[in-house]
């Protein structure tokens, strides 16, 4: 599955590579904190078990290499966009190294499940370094070391990409590692018929009823939900909702700001204070592990 790399091995390596020079700002809500920093420095400087679960979607990779009859404008806008905090355009072995040692660190800060929304990705351009082997890149390529607990289909309900294949309207959300807490009351199966949302100034927003299928069977009320990729602060707008706790990372300033507003937003609605509070639940320290 690993295209013959050992990304293991280069798990390692990538951290290294993503290591960066940003300084890492926090703004703290009555629920929870937002950081503005490399996701895995924050995470590194977490301490083990610090949130009950994980909901999150990474950046895909898909190249910021454009051509007339290529990518959208939308695309290009939104890679232009995160091109000075991270690459689009990594060698495939690269950015499977980076992922694995990111999950890695969740694996460490989370005491129960991980949602790790991904996609199948085909590769376009012959960017990728395993582009003589196989055009497709599945996530179980860097996902197959972890406790796989259970592969939930996205059904994005017709809205697909397109492109001179069929139409792709799903994507896959990985449950890595057994739920301490289980609780379905809805029946929920593992095909999930949810369309994305939109409109909200980021190009890649989860919708609301996703984050609540991941967080209301496998939490409490007070539990602590953690996203490192946090975008536009939906994982943390749902946690308030359900009177849940949330640490949020966002390397890019603008969607860092972004989700802070949205936040507040929330809490306007439901007429909460908008004091910034010290919240000694989460450490600044390194853990030791």
């Amino acid at each position: 599955m690993g295209r013959g790399v050992d990304v293991d091995e280069l798990a390692l390596f990538a951290g290294i590579l993503k290591g960066s020079d940003m300084k890492t700002e926090k703004k703290e809500f009555p629920h929870g904190v937002v950081y503005l920093g490399d996701c895995q420095e924050v995470l590194a400087s977490l301490e083990k078990n610090s949130a009950e679960v994980c909901v999150t979607s990474p950046p895909y990779n898909l190249c910021k290499r454009y051509s007339d009859g290529g990518h959208s404008k939308t695309s290009r806008s939104m890679t232009e966009k995160y091109s000075k905090w991270y690459s689009d355009d990594m060698p495939e072995w690269e950015y499977q190294g980076w992922q694995q040692s990111v999950i890695h660190e969740m694996v460490r800060v989370c005491k129960s499940s991980i949602f790790y929304n991904h996609k199948v990705r085909y590769a376009w351009h012959g960017r990728n370094l395993f582009r003589s082997e196989s055009n497709l890149h599945h996530p179980m390529d860097w996902l197959n070391k972890f406790p796989i607990w259970c592969e939930i289909i996205w059904d994005r309900c017709g809205i697909g990409n397109p492109s001179r294949r069929y139409h792709i309207q799903e994507e896959r959300i990985y449950q890595i590692g057994k739920p301490k807490k289980w609780d379905n009351p809805e029946g929920l199966t593992n095909i999930w018929k949810i369309p994305p949302s939109r409109n909200d100034g980021h190009v890649c927003t989860f919708p609301e009823k996703l984050v609540e299928n991941c967080i209301l069977p496998t939490t409490e009320e007070g539990d602590t939900v953690i996203d490192p990729f946090l975008g536009s602060g939906t994982t943390a707008i749902v946690a308030i909702k359900h009177d849940r706790r949330f640490i949020g990372i966002e390397s890019d300033p603008e969607y860092f700001e972004l989700a802070c507003q949205n936040i507040d937003k929330q809490y306007q609605k439901v007429n909460e204070p908008q004091t910034l509070l010290n919240i000694r639940y989460f450490s600044e320290e390194k853990a030791e592990f």
